[in-house]
């Protein structure tokens, strides 16, 4: 692990501790445990503020690592369409489909995301981004 991503989880863990009711916080950090593959304490993470976000995406998970991404997407969308408010299902979704080079349906979801939470700065970008990959 990197001293950089070490740090990262160390002021994602601070911030947790004097702002626990912020999610963001507990998914980016459990973003950082997914790379250094401490994936229970990712998964402790999901399962404090998403407990059926964290069902469907530990499913969807094993499915896309397993290559049977039909199921992976199933699931996903599963996962979205249990609360369609939800932009981390749908940022989750967007990173799939950047995974699995549907850029069309990661554009589609981030101008999902971008009508329920408009000052999602970096979805915006990354929606620039890819439509100029197209």
């Amino acid at each position: 692990m990197t001293n950089d991503i070490k740090e990262q989880i160390k002021e994602f863990s601070d911030l947790i501790k004097r702002y626990p009711h912020i999610e963001e916080f507990y998914v980016y950090r459990a973003h950082l445990y997914e790379k250094t593959r401490q994936y229970q304490k990712a998964m402790e993470d999901y399962k404090k503020i998403l407990p059926a976000y964290y069902l469907n995406f530990d499913i969807a998970g094993i499915c896309e690592k397993n290559d049977l991404l039909k199921e992976a997407e199933i699931y996903y969308t599963k996962a979205i369409n249990e609360n369609k408010e939800s932009i981390y299902k749908y940022i989750n979704r967007i990173h799939f489909y950047m995974r699995i080079k549907e850029i069309d349906k990661a554009i589609l979801d981030c101008k999902t995301v971008l009508e329920i939470s408009p000052e999602k700065e970096t979805v915006a970008t990354l929606k620039r981004i890819l439509t100029e990959e197209i």
